[in-house]
């Protein structure tokens, strides 16, 4: 609307080897008390199917006659992720604040919790994102055994928080990628935060 060009694209890409294989050892998934060993593995997000729907199906916008039902497989598509940080971030991709100066490990997925009815209880939630909270003193991250560095360790107390965020807001602004009536909400919100209060 203005003529201002957009920030360039920073997805992530094969070629620059932050987007791998989907599994924990290529994403370099850090090994958290609250999640079993292995997890990602190999097989955590669902791969897609190219199907084979007959000559008169038009799969690029779902139109025509699909012939061949049930559809064979024509080939299974390789699954890629971006590659996380020792926080067990995603690296690359627009940047954020939340990421910028992080209070957890954000998931792009989950783990089916139990309860009274378990079904699938333990396996990956594709597209349900999660939270794992960074323990709040170096004396809790030893007890449960977190490799993440603690809120205390990181800011040091709320105003190092604050900090944090309001230098992240900077570098975010200056990519292009914050307005900066968002850039003061954040901040506002982080002052009001009870984070290491």
């Amino acid at each position: 609307m203005k003529g201002i060009e957009p920030p360039p694209s920073q997805w992530p890409k094969l070629s620059d080897k932050n987007l791998v294989a989907a599994n924990k050892y290529d994403l370099g998934f850090p090994s958290l008390p609250q999640l079993r060993p292995t997890i990602p593995e190999p097989d955590f997000i669902m791969p897609v199917l190219h199907y084979d729907w007959g000559p008169e199906f038009v799969a690029a916008d779902g139109s025509g006659i699909a012939s061949k039902a049930p559809p064979p497989i024509q080939k299974v598509l390789p699954m890629f992720a971006p590659k996380v940080n020792s926080d067990g971030n995603e690296l690359g991709g627009v940047p954020v604040v939340l990421l910028e100066a992080p209070l957890g490990t954000y998931l792009g997925w989950n783990v089916t919790a139990g309860g009274a009815r378990p079904f699938h209880q333990g396996q990956i939630c594709n597209y349900v994102g999660g939270m794992i909270p960074f323990a709040k003193t170096l004396e809790d991250r030893k007890a449960s055994g977190d490799p993440r560095p603690s809120l205390q360790e990181r800011y040091g107390n709320h105003a190092g928080y604050v900090r944090a965020v309001e230098k992240a807001v900077e570098r975010v602004q200056k990519s292009g990628f914050l307005l900066t009536e968002d850039g003061q909400r954040l901040i506002r919100e982080a002052q009001a935060s009870q984070v290491l209060r």
